[in-house]
């Protein structure tokens, strides 16, 4: 659907924590003191808020089964925050981005003043982080592997038994029906490792890449590498938002949502690749609807990548470049920051750790406020376009036939 009470809602207030590999906190202290920095940033206090959202409730990606141990849902949230009266909420239903886009959407219809919008993530503490970070069971302890059945009984057989060899066929595909390359794929991998290299809660902060370790790292499942994933850790992110006009009493430059789209879910059974252009199409479709802008008036994106080809459909169905031209697009440093279109200049999943996607939204705001430069000197990351800072910040998360994408900026438009 398209969002038609554009520039009705900001993003007012981030806050995060420092992410980790299997880390001795609780993640529900790490998504208190992330929510807590966040209502903070804003200038206001808990008793403001008045709204929450978060994704997922209980099972999903990166939650386990201890409330305030490994997941940090509504209820445990509500205590653990201290909260005491709330007049609307909402689980997400997708992931963060739906949280996120339907948080907007109660703001812009009165239901609620200040929204907060949560995102943990919890990796099992031994073991193998296996299928369960990204199924419905949500991780925890190593298990035996599930029986193969239904349709799985056709593709476990045969490899097909996780997320990567699922992503990595759909990556063949693009590159047997276009002509690109791993080559090609490195423009991206080591532009997202540069960026994360001046980001100091990059899980690679400290650790370059050379197109060398690209192209030697070790397979996952062909043409998917490990520098091709997305890093599980510990960690999480939030954000505030709230309407426009009390946005403007804040102590911050408010990030103001002035296109949103979303992707409805095909329920068919096909292969990964379709749900991804569709995911990015029906987004595009309904982002630009909402909005005078195109492309051409985008400073730089923050585009969810659990795998490094997402970032393909991503620019080719958002009217970056035509069909089969991603691998293309990206070359020659257009992407990173300093060039034409820079591309998660957090470092992406890839390189920063994995937030399931609320991370691209912490990062649209820092760079509509101009606060990225976490590095000073030369390793700013502040998006200068035509001797500009940022205006308008692309912002879109989710896949597999879900998500929401907003253009954020600096000024109602």
């Amino acid at each position: 659907m398209a969002f038609n009470a554009a520039n009705e809602v900001a993003i007012v207030g981030i806050g995060r924590t420092k992410m980790s590999r299997r880390g001795e906190r609780a993640i529900g202290a790490l998504a208190v003191e992330a929510s807590l920095n966040a209502i903070a940033d804003a200038g206001i206090t808990l008793r403001d808020i008045d709204g929450l959202s978060t994704y997922p409730e209980s099972t999903g990606p990166g939650v386990g089964p201890t409330p305030g141990v490994s997941a940090s849902g509504l209820q445990w949230m509500v205590q653990g925050l201290g909260i005491e009266q709330i007049n609307w909420w909402s689980n997400g239903g997708g992931n963060i981005s739906t949280a996120i886009g339907t948080a907007a959407m109660a703001i812009a219809t009165g239901m609620c003043n200040y929204v907060l919008v949560w995102r943990s993530m919890y990796q099992p503490r031994s073991g193998a982080f296996g299928s369960g970070t990204r199924g419905s069971s949500g991780g925890g302890a190593p298990r035996e592997a599930p029986k193969a059945g239904g349709g799985n009984a056709y593709q476990a057989p045969y490899g097909m038994g996780d997320a990567p060899t699922h992503f990595a066929a759909a990556y063949m595909r693009y590159m047997k029906m276009y002509g690109a390359r791993r080559e090609h794929m490195a423009a991206y991998a080591l532009s997202s490792r540069a960026n994360a290299n001046k980001n100091p809660y990059s899980m690679f902060y400290d650790q370059p890449m050379t197109f060398d370790d690209y192209m030697n790292c070790r397979m996952i499942a062909d043409p998917l590498c490990l520098f091709d994933c997305d890093m599980p850790v510990d960690g999480a992110a939030a954000i505030v938002l709230t309407s426009a006009d009390r946005a403007k009493d804040g102590p911050k430059p408010p990030a103001y949502i002035t296109a949103l789209g979303s992707g409805g879910f095909n329920w068919k059974n096909r292969p990964p690749e379709e749900w991804q252009n569709d995911t990015a199409r029906n987004l595009s479709r309904t982002l630009w609807a909402s909005t005078y802008m195109t492309a051409k008036d985008i400073d730089g994106c923050e585009l969810y990548d659990g795998f490094s080809p997402d970032i393909y459909w991503w620019l080719e169905e958002m009217n970056f470049c035509g069909r089969g031209e991603a691998f293309e697009y990206i070359q020659n440093g257009r992407i990173a920051l300093g060039g034409e279109l820079p591309i998660n200049t957090f470092g992406g999943q890839v390189s920063e750790g994995r937030l399931h996607g609320i991370a691209h939204w912490y990062e649209g705001v820092k760079q509509i406020r101009h606060e990225a430069d976490d590095k000073p000197g030369d390793g700013a990351r502040n998006i200068v376009h035509n001797g500009r800072p940022a205006e308008n910040i692309l912002v879109c998360t989710g896949m597999l036939g879900h998500g929401v994408g907003v253009i954020l900026s600096d000024e109602p438009r």
